[in-house]
């Protein structure tokens, strides 16, 4: 089977991705999509708690389906601080390693999700809202910092 991307430049959940990109590419039965956007600095734990919570969610939510993970990942980096967040199905694992400080004033997030037997727009859906979880995670975390 050929590999394409699919770019959905009218679709209804096009207005909600705000400022992340998504991209789906159909491969040989599997749907790989992807997506990336930066938080503030000061949101790391709080992002890296929500990614690995609703991966957990993901995993139950694409079983109950009858759809298959192959892999949901995603990688936070900040000043100081890289994540490694990953899952095939079954338990989340979170690696945690220093990085070096590169002028960074944002927490960047890449999520990735390959999944089998599960309609590309549903997963859309998901990602979106998964990105939307952030977004509020991210402005709950400011509230209370100030």
């Amino acid at each position: 089977m050929a590999d394409y991307k699919i770019k959905i430049r009218n679709s209804e959940q096009l207005s909600k991705r705000k400022s992340y990109q998504i991209v789906t590419t159909l491969h040989e039965g599997a749907v790989a999509m992807a997506g990336e956007t930066v938080f503030q600095e000061k949101s790391f734990k709080a992002l890296n708690t929500v990614i690995q919570e609703e991966f957990a969610a993901i995993n139950q939510w694409i079983a109950a389906r009858g759809g298959i993970v192959g892999h949901l990942k995603s990688f936070l980096a900040t000043t100081g601080q890289t994540a490694m967040i990953s899952t095939t199905g079954d338990q989340v694992i979170c690696r945690l390693q220093p990085a070096a400080a590169d002028g960074s004033n944002g927490v960047l997030v890449s999520i990735a999700l390959i999944v089998f037997a599960i309609p590309p727009n549903d997963l859309e859906a998901r990602l979106i809202d998964l990105f939307e979880q952030l977004e509020y995670a991210q402005k709950k975390g400011e509230s209370h910092d100030r």
